[in-house]
């Protein structure tokens, strides 16, 4: 059910992007709260898995629009007020199923009827006809099966099926050509690129894409799989495990928050960096030690760190896809950033279920066990519960999805720090009330960039 949310979510937040960048926010964010009230209604009067799949595949697709959130505040907020505002939006992602699907209703009315009276509406010069037909429709169809061929053998390989498979070898072959295919099409006959090449000329802007991926990542890894951890090893009850996990959920958002008014005030987005990443990586490389018999203050210390470790993350890529980036490339990179995070957050769950299966497959059959399929595998999960071995078998296999997150975390964190940031607060800003487009008048002591974070096959 999270991989179905995950995989829509993915597939068309970069499409809302674009459609809203012809037509404008309004009317994109109508349709998108239109969509999800949809998708509640269809969760909340589920009557099997079936509705409810579909109920969640329907809000996933609302659930990409939410990169409407940041291209709103891109395209009203100035710069140095940014970094405050995108991370209360972080924050608000930190935080019986039919009444959890019925309770997103009033919400959703309360925001459509503040969106109508609050966000300003123009209409495109030319028309809503000819501003459509300046989105890349062709860019979006290439995209959209590639990116579900790519991500759906990740979801089944070695589970459904094994990864010698064709079922999962054909899909992924198609799915990398059909990305290669993209790029070509970006590169030389899009008139409107979905994906602007400007927004891969610096190293520091690539890196800063990686980072939100692998954030997407490791966060949705560790929050499926602590979960895996307090049930099946310490053995708490849905509403204990929920408690467990407030270490995380309440340390992201306050990280997130304090980081961006921090970096409001001093405009040092490296500091950030140096500050997020190690203790991001050295806190999940310290589940490592989580077993059975981890005291619950230890437990309490490593979640925490995790959770500020993120929190910090969180705030700092935003700012620094946002100051990497020219004032016309701000919201192309916005939604490239949330694209990034959305697909690592898919790929933390495909990839997290493949290997935590496949691991708990291999250490029951060195037990003794027969060949476990998908289903005798949840089977046998609850019946290890009970003794020592069995829950070291667990313990084995969320190691191994630990040192995933860990040594991408690191990998990915050192190139992010090694990178120079913009001083962002140091921009001679203005903001354009009648456009409500931020303009933003470069200081002449603002770092060059072009030369030092430029790769070489961008170089001209």
């Amino acid at each position: 059910m999270g991989t179905v949310f995950s995989l829509t979510a993915t597939i068309f937040q970069q499409p809302i992007a674009e459609v809203s960048h012809v037509i404008g926010r309004l009317p994109a964010f109508m349709l998108v709260l239109f969509v999800f009230f949809t998708g509640s209604v269809v969760a909340a009067r589920a009557s099997d898995m079936t509705m409810l799949l579909i109920g969640r595949g329907v809000q996933g697709i609302a659930s990409g629009g939410s990169v409407l959130i940041a291209l709103v505040l891109t395209d009203m907020i100035e710069l140095r007020d940014r970094a405050t505002w995108l991370s209360v939006q972080n924050a608000i992602q930190a935080l019986g199923l039919r009444w959890l699907f019925w309770i997103n209703l009033p919400p959703i009315a309360i925001a459509a009827v503040a969106l109508v009276l609050l966000l300003g509406f123009e209409r495109p010069k030319d028309g809503m006809i000819q501003a459509l037909k300046k989105v890349d429709w062709v860019g979006i169809f290439i995209f959209m099966p590639s990116t579900v061929a790519i991500l759906v053998p990740f979801t089944m390989g070695g589970i459904l099926f094994p990864w010698s498979s064709w079922r999962a070898i054909v899909p992924l072959v198609l799915g990398v050509g059909g990305l290669v295919l993209l790029g070509v099409h970006q590169r030389y006959v899009a008139k409107y690129p979905m994906f602007r090449i400007s927004l891969f000329e610096k190293w520091v802007t690539v890196f800063a894409f990686m980072g939100q991926a692998v954030f997407g990542l490791c966060v949705n890894m560790i929050f499926y799989y602590l979960v895996v951890y307090w049930s099946g090893i310490r053995g708490f009850d849905e509403i204990l495990t929920g408690v467990a996990l407030l270490p995380e959920t309440f340390s992201i958002p306050i990280a997130a928050i304090v980081c961006g008014l921090l970096m409001r005030q001093t405009g040092n987005i490296r500091g950030a960096m140096l500050i997020g990443w190690p203790l991001t990586s050295l806190s999940i490389g310290l589940l490592w030690f989580l077993d059975s018999k981890t005291p619950l203050a230890v437990l309490v210390v490593i979640n925490v760190g995790v959770g500020l470790g993120a929190g910090t993350i969180a705030s700092a890529l935003n700012v620094a896809l946002l100051a990497s980036t020219k004032k016309e490339d701000n919201g192309h990179a916005m939604a490239m950033g949330f694209l990034c995070k959305s697909a690592g957050m898919c790929f933390g769950i495909a990839i997290g279920t493949a290997v935590f299966t496949v691991e708990m497959r291999h250490e029951l059959e060195k037990m003794g066990g027969a060949d476990v399929t998908a289903e005798s595998f949840l089977r046998a999960l609850r019946e290890v519960k009970g003794d020592e071995r069995g829950r070291m078998v667990i313990v084995h296999a969320l190691r191994i999805l630990w040192m995933i997150c860990c040594g991408l975390s690191g990998l990915v964190g050192l190139l992010c720090c090694a990178c120079p940031y913009p001083p962002f607060h140091k921009r001679d800003i203005t903001l354009e009330s009648d456009t409500s487009i931020v303009s933003v008048r470069e200081s002449k002591d603002r770092l060059d960039l072009s030369g030092i974070n430029t790769p070489p096959s961008h170089t001209k």
